[in-house]
C-alpha cells in the first residue's frame, strides 16, 4: 500500500524562512523544488514557523502553569494531522483536526490540547479558569476535535452543557486525584 508523505515547498517568495527550523529532504529525480521537513527542537522554534505562516504553535509549561496547573508538564507542540509526517520533533505533539485552530490558537485550545494529553490538567485548567475561557467556544473546539468521550472521563460536564459519552470517573476519585495540585497563586 502506497502512503503519500507531506513536506513543505519553499517558493521563491519563502526566501526569508529561517533555515535552522527546516530540514531539506534529498530531492526526486528530475523534481525542481527541493523539500523541506519542520525542525522543531523546542517551543523557540514553533514561535518562529508560526510566525512565517506553518501552522503549529507549542503549549510551554510556563502557560499550563499560569492557568492554575502547578504540576510539570513537557513543552507541547500543536499541529494539524495532515502536517504530522513533515514535522521532525523529539517533544509530545498534540494533533489538531482544525488547522484554523492551530493558525489562530486561543486560550480555550490549550486546555482543549490536554486533553489529549493529560486529563486532569485538562480538568484543572477549565476549572480554575472558567471566568476567562469562552464556554461556547470551548465546546465547540471539543466536539470539532472529538474528544466527548475524553471530556465526559473527566466530568467536564460540571463546567460546559456536554452531553455525557461514555464512562465518567467516580466523583471521588476525581476529588482525590485533582485535590493533590491545588494551584499556590495565578498569574492573571
Amino acid at each position: 500500500m502506497m502512503e503519500s508523505e507531506p513536506t513543505l515547498v519553499r517558493t521563491p517568495q519563502d526566501r526569508s524562512v529561517p533555515l535552522a527550523i527546516l530540514r531539506r529532504e534529498g530531492r526526486t529525480n528530475h523534481r525542481p523544488r527541493a523539500r523541506y521537513r519542520l525542525a522543531v527542537r523546542e517551543a523557540r522554534d514553533a514561535e518562529e514557523a508560526h510566525a512565517i505562516g506553518i501552522p503549529v504553535f507549542a503549549i510551554p509549561d510556563s502557560a499550563i502553569t499560569m492557568m492554575g496547573y502547578p504540576m510539570r508538564s513537557p513543552t507541547l507542540l500543536v499541529l494539524p494531522r495532515r502536517l504530522r509526517r513533515a514535522v521532525d520533533t523529539t517533544l509530545p505533539v498534540v494533533e489538531f483536526v482544525s488547522e484554523d485552530a492551530v493558525m489562530r490558537p486561543r486560550l480555550e485550545d490549550i486546555p482543549v490540547a490536554m486533553l489529549r494529553f493529560n486529563l486532569l490538567a485538562a480538568r484543572a485548567l477549565i476549572e480554575r479558569n472558567l471566568d476567562l475561557l469562552d464556554r461556547e467556544y470551548l465546546l465547540k473546539r471539543i466536539y470539532q476535535e472529538d474528544l466527548e468521550e475524553e471530556a465526559t472521563r473527566v466530568r467536564l460536564q460540571d463546567f460546559l452543557p456536554l452531553p455525557p459519552k461514555g464512562e465518567p470517573l467516580p466523583d471521588r476519585a476525581l476529588r482525590r486525584a485533582t485535590s493533590g495540585n491545588r494551584p499556590r497563586g495565578r498569574i492573571p
